[in-house]
């Protein structure tokens, strides 16, 4: 079990301090006194009540904030989609908090990105309270919000002090745990995409295992067959808290975030802007990892992308029309097309900047193919860790449903949303970029026990 007190103060420079352990709720008020003696206290939720043990977990958060503060709820607005960290659900958050001296969160990874967000414009520490093992993203300095309709990872601040609680943990809907565990997969796949990036020298890097091999080494312990429920349930906390102090340290979310991560954004984005539900974040993730271990399976063995030539490498003249084209059946307006564009043209100019480091990388092939085969993973340890917790492994099992033709839209809609290199981009710019393609990486990871 990592010692994860001492990584986060490493990790973060000083800037956190996490109390990890059952029991740790009891915790919350020493550690809101050690950063504040006495003034005004926001306490921040979802409105959604959270237990642990019969007892209600904000109700036992403020019996210990009570006496020596003066205490101002704010429930972060929620609309057909939960919590949605857009403008207006920032800049409200922020009004009502105003004047706080400290926020304490009460709840999952949005409400704490929120938070932290809130937190950095006012200028306030916070203390967050995770309420559930969902995501990597409590222990990080960035957060994930929604601009104009697209999702973009913004700096924003660490939370003060970090609490889990694993008995709250262990009291937490199970499909929550089970979106922690696709977002922990993830690392079996996305730290391929960032050495892509950062090789080709898109990315400025460098590429280090530093920030993703412990990581790695959690995943092990949270799927080893022979640990019982404690254990691998510490193992998960410890890759997801792991994997945000990483990102946190790195200053990206780019070491643990690639195809996979892409992927479940496509399909948030496209749900909100036709008004449907989409399933968790983490289970998307999940499901997406399995897709993206093919697709390397795929681009590595089958299309042998590695052995192009550097002339074979070229934005197709044809990109801004793509990329509108992609969107347009979203977002008729056009509008959801047009930012989408703004920042593959950022990611299309530091191509062509880079075309000496992309000789380069492929005068050096072999090394790097080496590499990205360590890297990419396998699509059935993907698919069998996620069976193990009960995770969904294929787009149908998710919650709702997500349908083959709305999987092969997300899959194919990969190049046409960010500014961030991956491997999908690589093809794209080899003129691999196809249905046929995209076919083929579905049928991969249908036969590895994910996929459609």
């Amino acid at each position: 079990m990592t010692d994860l007190a001492r990584a986060s103060l490493e990790h973060s420079g000083g800037a956190m301090t996490t109390t990890s352990r059952p029991g740790a709720l009891d915790a919350v008020g020493s550690l809101a006194a050690s950063l504040l003696a006495g003034g005004s206290v926001v306490l921040l939720g979802d409105g959604v009540p959270k237990c642990v043990g019969g007892d209600d977990v904000d109700a036992r958060v403020e019996a210990q904030l009570a006496e020596r503060y003066e205490l101002h709820h704010v429930v972060a607005p929620a609309g057909e989609h939960g919590v949605v960290l857009d403008e207006a659900t920032v800049d409200a958050t922020a009004v009502d908090a105003e004047g706080a001296e400290l926020i304490v969160s009460v709840g999952s990874g949005t409400v704490t990105d929120l938070a932290k967000v809130v937190g950095a414009r006012l200028g306030v520490p916070v203390v967050a309270v995770q309420t559930a093992a969902s995501v990597n993203g409590f222990a990080d300095s960035l957060s994930v919000l929604v601009q104009k309709g697209a999702k973009r990872t913004s700096p924003s601040a660490w939370p003060a002090a970090l609490v889990i609680d694993h008995d709250v943990l262990a009291d937490a809907p199970d499909r929550l745990t089970r979106s922690g565990v696709g977002d922990a997969v993830a690392v079996w796949t996305s730290p391929a995409d960032w050495y892509l990036a950062c090789a080709l020298g898109v990315d400025p890097g460098p590429y280090s295992d530093a920030f993703t091999a412990p990581v790695r080494d959690a995943v092990v312990a949270m799927t080893a067959p022979e640990a019982s429920d404690a254990e691998r349930m510490s193992g998960l906390v410890d890759a997801l808290t792991l994997g945000g102090l990483m990102i946190g340290a790195a200053g990206s979310t780019a070491p643990l975030s690639g195809c996979e991560h892409l992927l479940s954004h496509v399909l948030d984005m496209r749900a909100m802007a036709e008004h449907v539900e989409h399933d968790l974040h983490g289970a998307q993730v999940g499901v997406a990892s399995v897709v993206a271990a093919a697709l390397w399976d795929v681009a590595l063995h089958d299309e042998r992308i590695l052995d192009v030539a550097v002339d074979d490498l070229q934005p197709p003249a044809d990109l801004r029309e793509r990329v509108l084209a992609t969107w347009a059946p979203v977002d008729p307006s056009g509008a959801l097309g047009e930012e989408c564009w703004i920042a593959v043209e950022r990611k299309v100019a530091r191509w062509q900047e880079q075309r000496d480091g992309v000789a380069a990388f492929l005068d050096d092939r072999e090394r790097h193919r080496s590499e990205l085969e360590r890297l990419a993973g396998d699509p059935a340890s993907c698919a069998a860790a996620l069976a193990a917790w009960g995770a969904p492994a294929t787009f149908s099992t998710l919650t709702p449903s997500v349908d083959a033709d709305r999987a092969r839209w997300a899959l194919a809609a990969l190049p046409f949303m960010r500014d961030r290199m991956t491997l999908a981009d690589l093809l794209l710019f080899a003129g691999r970029w196809d249905d046929a393609l995209v076919e083929r990486v579905l049928a991969r990871a249908g036969e590895a026990g994910g996929g459609l």
